[in-house]
């Protein structure tokens, strides 16, 4: 596998790197992902590497170099030197979402709408056409797949919230990736960003079992510690009235885990709002929201990670991919169903390892 140093328009600079000692691509559906590649200090590559802005791997080139995928900013770069083991470089960096932190939510006029609308208005005010022009960043879209028009979410404010991190919140919320792609074909100047923000993806095709030698280890854990089931909101006190709401209040005896929460929601913003017709509802059903997002991080817990065998009857980039549903079979029966979120995928002297992070596990 070759990567290749690209300057600050996207376009490939020198020759490709081959010779590295590991290479270690951590790509998330999600969350930011990250890298580092280690290799044998050597000038003529460190030059390159000085001169480069960002990586990709040969792998994540579409046939007619039209698209990368998976590409890498270079944050840092690291020589050592050691008369014993010789000379290293080691280069770390992280995806090109942390682009997106380089610019903070300088409003929150946003209201109820679609998922789409919201990331757009977000997109729009802080990056694309911001009041300030010094804040604009240009060649940079998007790009919406298969997301719902017709669901309405609730959205929390997120002003002086980094762009990026609000943004992965709210796809993390509804099961949407963002994924960044460069795009190397814009008629007007090559090397546009593009995000794509796509849904989840069920993939009937996957089942991963240790049976079929498609697991060769695996770690299951199920943690009931931070479980949490009834959630009693406190609100404010308004003409007289205290405001709690309950959460799951149908929950009795031993089954019932209570957390208590004093909300940070302002009574003010639904009272003294003369948009909202029926004020108290809307106060009180923000309350229950706020009770039900609390209680999605108080649940019991349940996890499998598992090595993939890099050469099995599932090969990652054909058969499944980063974003996918699938399910998971281990030694004992355990049967999950669950999202492949993240990959660890490691090239070194001992061949390929390709490692999946999963989330939204359930039991089935």
């Amino acid at each position: 596998m070759d990567v290749y140093v690209l300057d600050g328009e996207f376009k490939k600079i020198g020759f490709p790197i081959d010779n590295y000692i590991s290479c270690i691509w951590h790509t998330c559906y999600c969350d930011i992902g990250d890298f580092e590649l280690y290799l044998s200090a050597e000038p003529e590559v460190l030059s390159l590497l000085r001169t480069g802005a960002y990586l990709v791997r040969d792998q994540d080139m579409d046939d007619e170099n039209s698209y990368y995928y998976n590409v890498m900013k270079i944050d840092c770069i690291k020589v050592e030197t050691n008369e014993e083991s010789g000379d290293h470089i080691i280069v770390t960096g992280k995806d090109l979402k942390t682009i997106l932190n380089q610019r903070v939510i300088m409003n929150d006029n946003i209201t109820t709408d679609t998922l789409q609308n919201v990331l757009n208005q977000v997109f729009e005010a802080n990056i694309l056409n911001p009041d300030n022009s010094q804040r604009k960043m240009e060649h940079i879209e998007l790009v919406f797949l298969e997301t719902d028009q017709h669901e309405h979410i609730i959205v929390e404010k997120g002003l002086h919230d980094y762009v990026g991190d609000w943004m992965i919140s709210q796809c993390k919320t509804y099961e949407y990736g963002i994924i960044p792609c460069v795009n190397t074909q814009k008629s007007f100047r090559p090397g546009d960003i593009d995000y794509i923000i796509k849904k989840v993806k069920e993939n009937k095709n996957i089942e991963f079992s240790y049976e079929y030698f498609d697991i060769p280890t695996s770690s299951y854990t199920r943690s009931t510690e931070k479980r949490k089931n009834v959630a009693i909101v406190v609100g404010d006190e308004v003409e007289g009235v205290h405001f709690i709401e309950t959460v799951n209040d149908d929950m009795s005896g031993y089954s019932r885990y209570e957390t208590y929460i004093s909300s940070s929601i302002s009574s003010d913003e639904y009272f003294n709002n003369d948009t909202i017709t029926n004020k108290e509802k809307s106060y009180r059903d923000a309350l229950k929201y706020e009770g039900e997002k609390a209680l999605q991080e108080t649940q019991i817990e349940e996890n499998i990670e598992c090595d993939i065998q890099s050469y099995g009857q599932y090969q990652l980039g054909k058969d499944f991919f980063v974003g996918d549903k699938v399910v998971i079979v281990n030694k004992y029966g355990i049967k999950a169903q669950a999202v492949i979120s993240e990959v660890i995928d490691t090239h070194d002297e001992t061949g390929r390892t390709i490692i999946p992070k999963f989330s939204d596990f359930v039991v089935i």
